[in-house]
Parts: C-alpha cells; sequence; structure tokens
C-alpha cells in the first residue's frame, strides 16, 4: 500500500466516529487551481444544519497515484463518495448575505458589479 493511501485511511479512521444520529460521506475535489486532488470526510448530525468537514489528504494531479489511493480507499470504506471539479464550480442561486449558521451574523458586504449595484 502506498505511503498516501496509509495516511489517508489512518485519517479516515481517526475522524469516522460511527455517532449515533450522524451521517458521513466522502468528498473528492479535483482541484485545477492549486493542481492536486483533495480527500474529505463530510459530517451531519441529525437535524443540524452545520456540515464539519475533515481534511483527510491532498495529493498532486498524478492519474496514477491518483487512482491507486482511491481503489486503497474504496476497498477499506464503502461510504458513498461526492465527486467535484473546480472546472465546474456552480453558484448557489443567489447571494447569502446573512446566514446564522455560519459565523455570519451581520449583514455581509459585496463588491458592486459593473453597474454599480451590489452583488
Amino acid at each position: 500500500m502506498l505511503k498516501e493511501s496509509k495516511v489517508l485511511i489512518e485519517n479516515f479512521d481517526k475522524f469516522f466516529l460511527r455517532k449515533y444520529k450522524w451521517r458521513y460521506h466522502l468528498m473528492i475535489v479535483n482541484n485545477h487551481y492549486f493542481h492536486c486532488y483533495s480527500f474529505f470526510l463530510q459530517a451531519y448530525r441529525e437535524k443540524e444544519k452545520l456540515l464539519h468537514s475533515y481534511d483527510l489528504l491532498e495529493i498532486p494531479h498524478k492519474e496514477g497515484l491518483y487512482k491507486q489511493v482511491l481503489t486503497d480507499l474504496k476497498n477499506h470504506t464503502q461510504l458513498w463518495i461526492e465527486y467535484r471539479d473546480t472546472d465546474h464550480l456552480v453558484h448557489p442561486g443567489s447571494d447569502i448575505v446573512h446566514d446564522l449558521s455560519h459565523g455570519h451574523y451581520g449583514s455581509t458586504k459585496y463588491h458592486a458589479n459593473s453597474n454599480g449595484n451590489q452583488r
């Protein structure tokens, strides 16, 4: 097993606590901005909006390394995996200016767009 796979599995086991009334899934991000693949464990507590995201591993854009690490991860767990790619970012629909769940306790200011309106 590769060193990267061992680190990933060790971090996964550290954060995957199998708590009662919690949901878990894995997320892999193909990050074109930093030329890497990032692995995260996402955890949701029942009836809470707050998402807990744990960084598990970051590896460079090397297809062979990525495929082997992914194979080792799939052999270790059967959790659902969500794949994201920074080339296909999705706008949430409207700008969030007031979000009590994520620390935005006041109104958030945005830069003005080309026609002078705030975004």
